[in-house]
């Protein structure tokens, strides 16, 4: 593995076996739209590009921030059309914190708590912001 970092080569959009939709510079902007739906289907949310996308992938440990990111959520749904899907493991009761805001907020909010090697680079691929 890469120490906090990625392989440009296994991560590139033009080759991602992940991806629904291989994109580079020219068709970028189709090509992240289209994996945005298949993500929001992917996940069971509601399908509309317009709707921004917010992506946090980490391990579930205090360093990695995801106590930030579920504070932070209830400000970021209450007034804004916005979708959050969050993947991780890690303690469980970060684990247990992802699915309760889930479960606050259906049809805006899907906590993935495992490991899910595909569906990150689906995130990474379709998400209009990532949180880390």
């Amino acid at each position: 593995g890469i120490v906090n970092g990625m392989d440009v080569s296994e991560w590139d959009p033009t080759k991602d076996k992940f991806l629904a939709v291989n994109y580079d510079i020219t068709t970028a902007l189709e090509g992240k739209a289209l994996n945005k739906e298949a993500l929001q289907a992917e996940v069971g949310l509601p399908v509309d590009r317009k709707v921004p996308l917010v992506a946090f992938i980490g391990r579930l440990e205090e360093q990695k921030g995801p106590d930030v990111m579920i504070a932070a959520i209830p400000e970021i749904v209450k007034d804004e059309d916005v979708q959050i899907v969050l993947l991780g493991t890690g303690k469980k009761k970060f684990e247990r914190l992802l699915k309760s805001v889930e479960e606050k907020f259906p049809g805006k909010v899907r906590a993935v708590v495992r490991f899910n090697a595909p569906l990150a680079h689906q995130m990474m691929a379709g998400a209009d912001v990532l949180a880390v």
